[in-house]
């Protein structure tokens, strides 16, 4: 598949800019694209900014990352990685991922004025967009839309925008400063942001579709969910978002020597036990219906978790739950014998005839999912099953509401931050396609209006630099609400660390159909390519 007849690649130097694929004039190049880029949302060239730094080049890695995202030092800390997951380091040579979130955030942290950098804002449109919420998605949508000239009205419940990233996600993962200089970057940028103003409460949404151009969608989807099973609703039951959000409000009771039991598997429930432990819970306990090979957290938070002395039971579902003193519970679990069916979906198989477990606690938290507050503005907006916001797969348009657009976990239900930044991207160009007249489906396949293709070559015997790095982590004795847990990279560690990259990604020859014109060599960043021509010709 991959073709070095006429264009040879040095995969050493190659970072899959796409440059040369854009300059072919004869439809010959393409880019195959590396695994840990097509499992990024925002289609992030990680290969890109990784190797980059490996050469030394490192202000055009930060470049590089800020073409994709002006918000990598919120995800230099609480991206969810999946392109770590999918790092072929790992799957071909065993000696782990790469550390791409890692670096991300050492190049926000050493190239910050290059990273918040005010984009170029295009010529006014006279168009109004309105968005809903100020979270990751609404942010994102916030930055797309006035890059694009239109003038941007984001309309904020809470005293400060920003959303779920100040409200709930704890300061030990994400400080405030953080989320304060992406609010800053966008108000310099000319967004301007209403704050304690609650679509359906303090304004009506039909004003927003009769004052506005277009509307998009983005609260979010903030509210707890109660299992069904009894007893949920009792006096020492909490939601595991009211307690992070306690938490980041600073007003979280204490939990001095009480034992607090975790309900749930996910980042959130780890979270949860993480900020109960520097709460001064005396014993946690996080009881999640799946098997180690099936819990969605991730495992070096697991790994944290336990070494602070939390314990996880895996593979039990509560059964019920029951006051036995007054403020204190107990809890009656049944084996989970599996948590997905074949497919990988969520669909547990509880054994209840089989002997079962009992627990008491002075607390549990819930922690088992998010949905939609259906007193907020979507109350009127066609909702699909499970209570989310209906909208358009590809577009994200919400069916029967001319220029009303859907982004976030307010329409596809609870997802990951750099998901929920990449839905708002997309609802702003379905926007800004609306605002000025075009077609909002036409060329949104992403792979073939770039000219790339999925398949891609491994080559474990590329790999130089030894096994995945640990990063600096604060040990549990010195764990605070206030202070970050993870640290950073030195230059060192991130050289070395980048330099563990395969470079699976390259441009390639598809078509042989070179006419040795060399815009392709020429326009190359780093010289990588090289068009092997007659020597009669050159």
């Amino acid at each position: 598949m991959i073709s070095d007849v006429s264009i040879r690649v040095n995969r050493d130097l190659c970072y899959a800019c796409g440059i040369c694929v854009d300059r072919c004039i004869m439809d010959n190049l393409r880019l195959s694209v590396a695994p840990c880029r097509q499992a990024c949302p925002l289609n992030m060239n990680c290969q890109g900014y990784v190797r980059l730094i490996a050469q030394g080049r490192e202000e055009e890695a930060a470049l590089e990352l800020r073409a994709y995202t002006p918000f990598a030092g919120i995800l230099g800390r609480i991206c969810t990685s999946p392109c770590e997951d999918r790092c072929e380091r790992e799957a071909s040579v065993g000696d782990g991922s790469v550390h791409i979130k890692a670096l991300k955030r050492y190049l926000a942290e050493t190239f910050q004025d290059k990273l918040y950098e005010l984009p170029e804002i295009a010529p006014a449109t006279g168009k109004k967009v309105a968005i809903v919420g100020s979270g990751p998605a609404g942010m994102m949508a916030a930055y797309e839309l006035r890059s694009y000239g239109h003038q941007v009205d984001v309309f904020e419940s809470g005293d400060s925008p920003g959303g779920f990233l100040r409200r709930v996600i704890p300061e030990f993962r994400l400080p405030t400063s953080e989320v304060d200089r992406a609010i800053d970057m966008l108000a310099a940028m000319g967004v301007q942001f209403q704050t304690g103003k609650k679509v359906g409460r303090d304004i009506l949404f039909e004003t927003l579709e009769n004052d506005y151009d277009a509307v998009v969608v983005a609260v979010g989807a903030c509210l707890g969910v109660s299992p069904d099973i009894p007893g949920c609703s009792g006096q020492s039951v909490v939601q595991g978002i009211d307690l992070l959000a306690g938490v980041r409000a600073g007003n979280a009771e204490s939990l001095d020597g009480l034992k607090v039991v975790i309900v749930g598997g996910g980042n959130t429930a780890v979270d949860c036990a993480m900020s109960c432990s520097m709460l001064g819970a005396e014993q946690i306990r996080i009881v999640c219906l799946e098997n180690p090979n099936e819990i969605p957290a991730k495992r070096s938070d697991l790994t944290l978790a336990t070494s602070a002395g939390i314990k996880i039971d895996y593979g039990w579902a509560v059964a019920e739950i029951s006051e036995y003193e007054t403020g204190k519970a107990a809890l009656s679990l049944s084996r989970c014998l599996t948590a997905l069916d074949e497919k990988g979906n969520f669909n547990p198989i509880i054994d209840n005839e089989g002997p079962g477990r009992k627990l008491t606690a002075d607390r549990v938290v819930l922690a088992v999912g998010q949905k939609v507050d259906d007193s907020s503005c979507l109350s009127n907006l066609p909702a699909r099953e499970g209570g989310c916001l209906a909208g358009d797969p590809i577009t994200q348009s919400v069916p029967g509401k001319k220029g009303v657009f859907a982004a976030g976990d307010c329409t596809s239900g609870p997802s990951s931050v750099v998901e929920a930044f990449a839905s708002g991207k997309n609802a702003a160009i379905s926007a800004h396609r609306h605002l000025i007249g075009l077609d909002t489906t036409y060329a949104r396949d992403y792979y073939e209006n770039h000219g790339m293709i999925r398949s891609y070559e491994s080559l474990p015997e590329r790999a130089t630099g030894g096994p995945r790095c640990p990063l600096p982590v604060a040990k549990p004795e010195s764990w605070s609400l206030k202070n970050e847990m993870e640290g950073s990279l030195s230059s060192k560690e991130a050289r070395r660390e980048a330099e563990r990259c395969l470079s699976c990604g390259r441009s390639f020859e598809l078509n042989r159909t070179c006419w040795y014109c060399l815009p392709c060599e020429i326009d190359c960043p780093v010289q990588a390519l090289e068009v092997r021509m007659p020597y009669q010709v050159r």
